[in-house]
């Protein structure tokens, strides 16, 4: 009868219990890092909404975005176009990952994120909810 490696006399279960913290510590600590430069944005994307939904920032300023799908297995988007504001953001973030964005929002104004993910024949994420408010102030 042939034995699984783990199963083997003398394997030492302290490895695989580390392994097993490494995988569901580390991601946590990446998705909420301190920057050095700041702070940043972190915004949840998850059941079909943002969290936090709306965002107000200042026109010139540096804007670190940081996206954590919370979802296990649904991917989402963060997306942020407006030609007149001069916003062009558009990130895909995969079910249960991190990532980050960096611009420069320069035209005050209120512009609309959203999710663009849609399956055929369903409701848009848009449509279900997933959308939010972007402000940008003019900077004193």
């Amino acid at each position: 009868m042939k034995r699984h490696f783990f199963a083997r006399k003398g394997f030492p279960p302290r490895i695989l219990l580390m392994m097993l913290f490494l995988l569901v510590i580390f991601p946590v600590y990446t998705a909420y890092s301190a920057d050095p430069g700041g702070s940043a944005i972190t915004i949840k994307l998850g059941d079909y909404r943002f969290s936090p939904d709306s965002i107000q920032v200042v026109a010139g300023v540096p804007v670190r975005l940081v996206l954590v799908n919370t979802d296990r297995i649904t991917p989402h988007n963060f997306t942020l176009k407006n030609r007149t504001g001069a916003l062009d953001v558009d990130v895909d973030v995969s079910a249960g990952k991190t990532r980050e964005v960096e611009f420069i929002p320069r035209v005050p104004g209120t512009y609309s994120f959203f999710c663009n993910r849609k399956l055929p024949f369903m409701k848009s994420h848009r449509d279900r909810g997933m959308h939010g408010t972007f402000e940008v102030v003019p900077a004193e």
